[in-house]
């Protein structure tokens, strides 16, 4: 495990995940907002493989064999990795890392290296799906992807953000101290929802199909996370339907 990781981080138990200190690097310096060594970090602490992989379990029930699959920040490919195993795709990933992308094509996917948020970039396709795990909150102008994912799918697009409005992180507030969202520095989320205000902002940019199921929380055993995602669900997924396309 990283250096930088202390009490209080995603993952912890409820206490410290409530009342634990704010992590923070164990240095300061200019955050590397082009990721390189943000995936450097990543691959060599192994934090992002399980997470990506649990997150890739819930969206299996939607996917069906031989469709096609975008990830978008797709990092090192496990998320398209454990979809494949589980049911016959063709996935590409598109990310802005050279190192991210370089690991998703040893995996025998295609790769995609483009900056949605350019001026003048686009999807160059459509895919059946198009997965957004954990990408949004990156992103100061995400109204800006999301508008140009319109039009790009056939079946889903599915977003994973932190919910901010999970019981914990209530509980952290009223506290006194503000949820902790991010693995390692403050600085990698910009942007923050509660699950009802993702909704309202995904419906401002054209996308009124929307279904919220909580894919994570505590106390897990009670399930409540998914009865109750808005409230009980650290991690949740919104699936998003082109108009016309009914959930199953």
């Amino acid at each position: 495990m990283s250096e930088s990781r202390r009490m209080g981080e995603k993952g912890r138990g409820v206490f410290r995940e409530i009342f634990g200190e704010m992590p923070l690097p164990s240095k300061t310096g200019v955050f590397d907002t082009s990721y390189e060594t943000y995936w450097e970090e990543r691959e060599s602490t192994g934090i992002i493989p399980e997470p990506a992989r649990r997150r890739a379990r819930g969206i299996l029930p939607f996917i069906s064999a031989g469709d096609t699959v975008l990830d978008i920040g797709c990092g090192t490919g496990e998320t398209l990795e454990v979809i494949r195993q589980a049911t016959g795709i063709e996935g590409t990933g598109l990310d802005v890392s050279d190192r991210a992308l370089s690991s998703v094509a040893s995996k025998g996917f295609a790769t995609l290296s483009i900056d949605l948020t350019a001026e003048g970039a686009s999807v160059p396709s459509v895919f059946d799906h198009i997965v957004m795990f954990e990408v949004i909150e990156h992103i100061a102008d995400a109204e800006t992807m999301l508008s140009k994912l319109q039009g790009r799918f056939r079946k889903n697009l599915f977003i994973t953000t932190p919910n901010l409005g999970y019981i914990a992180h209530r509980l952290r507030m009223l506290f006194g101290r503000f949820p902790v969202t991010y693995m390692l520095d403050p600085r990698e989320h910009v942007r923050y929802w509660t699950t009802r205000d993702f909704r309202v902002w995904l419906s401002w940019l054209g996308y009124t199909d929307v279904n919220v199921l909580g894919l994570r929380g505590k106390p897990a055993f009670l399930r409540l996370y998914k009865a109750f995602p808005s409230l009980w669900a650290s991690e949740v997924l919104y699936v998003v339907r082109p108009a016309g396309v009914e959930m199953e």
